[in-house]
Parts: structure tokens; sequence; C-alpha cells
């Protein structure tokens, strides 16, 4: 038996020799691209080395600069043009293609040797994380580096609760696609009224209000679906609290960070028995 303290520096140790790996998923238009770029503000204000990598071969103007992009590999245009694709057939095929190009892509974050690498995941979310590619993409580049995802939920479709039930499944299925420790962000907390964050977080907290707040405000099969889906997902561990973020107004990163580094030195058993 290992005693804690002793367990403490070890693992300590393990992690100095790490790069933690944060993925940002989410549906087109939750808000990705932006909190890619205000964490990365963020953590550098903080004196934390940050590589961002890019994802996605069909974004023009990210709102940052990467040090690391899938676009320096594969040509989304030229592929859509040679192929006769269609904007969804393109990211797919680019997707597809870049997978010879996994160990340039993770080449190039190890040769920057920075601790933290925030990777900003495709928009169209299921094209990415619904075919091999996605999931493949991700276990090469981290290998066997620390990884989390934070997958964001849009505000405009969690504000109500059978919206936050469909956004809780679609998160919960991700999860399982990816088999990283995951968060839950309420991305763009500053289209709501604080009353309806605060509302949020206590779905997250207690199932009960959730039930409750579909009883009361959805009817028929939407009712009995929303509903069936919350108890499983609340049998599942998939109903969980989630942090309230605004990228554009730089609010709710503090926690985020907080939360990032309890999973990060182990919160969540990832690192297994010492």
């Amino acid at each position: 038996m290992i005693p804690k303290d002793l367990k403490e520096k070890l693992l300590w140790l393990i992690l100095d020799d790490l790069m933690f790996w944060v993925f940002l998923v989410g549906t087109a238009g939750s808000g990705k691209s932006l909190l890619t770029a205000s964490l990365e503000n963020w953590l550098n204000g903080s004196e934390l080395s940050t590589t961002v990598v890019n994802l996605d071969p069909g974004v023009e103007t990210p709102p940052y600069t990467s040090d690391v992009d899938i676009r320096e590999y594969v040509n989304y245009g030229e592929i859509m043009e040679k192929f006769g694709l269609g904007p969804n057939g393109a990211l797919v095929a680019s997707l597809d293609m870049a997978i010879s190009h996994i160990d340039d892509l993770k080449g190039e974050v190890v040769d920057l040797g920075r601790d933290y690498v925030l990777v900003d995941c495709p928009g169209q979310m299921e094209l990415f994380a619904y075919r091999n590619s996605g999931p493949l993409i991700v276990s090469s580049l981290t290998g066997k580096d620390v990884a989390l995802s934070l997958y964001l939920l849009d505000s405009n479709i969690s504000r109500t609760p059978a919206g936050y039930v469909a956004s809780m499944l679609l998160g919960f299925s991700i999860n399982i696609r990816f088999g990283l420790p995951q968060l839950y962000i309420l991305s763009k907390q500053d289209i709501l009224t604080e009353d309806e964050v605060e509302q949020i977080v206590q779905w997250g907290e207690e199932s009960y209000l959730l039930e409750e707040a579909l009883d009361s405000s959805a009817a028929g099969l939407v009712r009995e679906y929303s509903i069936s889906a919350l108890r499983m997902l609340d049998d599942l561990g998939g109903v969980t609290s989630v942090i309230p973020v605004s990228a554009k107004q730089m609010t709710g990163i503090e926690p985020l960070y907080g939360e990032l580094q309890r999973i990060f030195s182990g919160g969540d058993n990832i690192y297994g028995e010492l």
C-alpha cells in the first residue's frame, strides 16, 4: 500500500512529463472556436504555455492564430472541387485523408513542448464524432497523454427543459464515442438572463427539478420521450453539472480551469491506481 503523500508525489512526477489535451466539441454555432480563443488568452495570461490546434479543415477565419492546423495537410476546397462533393462530403473526405498525416500533426505539437493543447474540433460535430476517423484522430493525437473533452451546450437550445435533455443526450453519446472524461459547458451564457442560467445549473445538479420542469412545459410525445431520456441519463450518470461560460465576456473561465485541473490531477480516477 503506497502512502497517500507518496502517491501524490508520484502522480505529479508523471503529470510533469505529459501534455494536457482539451478537445472542444459541440454543435455548429455553439461557440467552440471563440471559447478556444478565450481559453488560450486566459491560460497565456496566467503564464501557462498553450498550443492551439485547428482540426476543422473547412473553417475560413477562426478567432485565433492556430499553432498547428489541419488545413496545412488537407485542402478542403480542392477536395470539394476535385471529387464533386458538397460541404459535408468534403469535410468527411478531408478528415479521412487527414488520418495519414496524424503523426505529422502530433509531431508539431510535441515539438512545441507546451503544457496545454487546445483542440478546436470541426463545426459539423456529427461528421467528426460519428465516423471512425474522428475518434481515431483523437486517440492517435493524445496517445498516453492526459486528455478530456469540453462539450458545449448551446444556450439557445438548452434554455428549455426538453432542449436541455436533448443536448445532454447528445453530449453523453459524444462521451461514449471519444471515451474521454468530459465536462459540460453552458456556452454563451451572456445571451441568457441570470435566472435562466441559475435554473439550467440547478437542472444539472438536481434532476427532479428538471423532471418537474418537463412536466410543466412539455406535452405529448415530447414530454414522454424527454422524461424517459432523462431517467435513462440519470441512471447512467449522464445528467451532470454544467459550467456557465461566456467566451465573449471572459466569464466562467476560472471555474472551468479549476475543473480542468481537478480532472488532470486525477479527480476522475483517469490514471488508474498507482
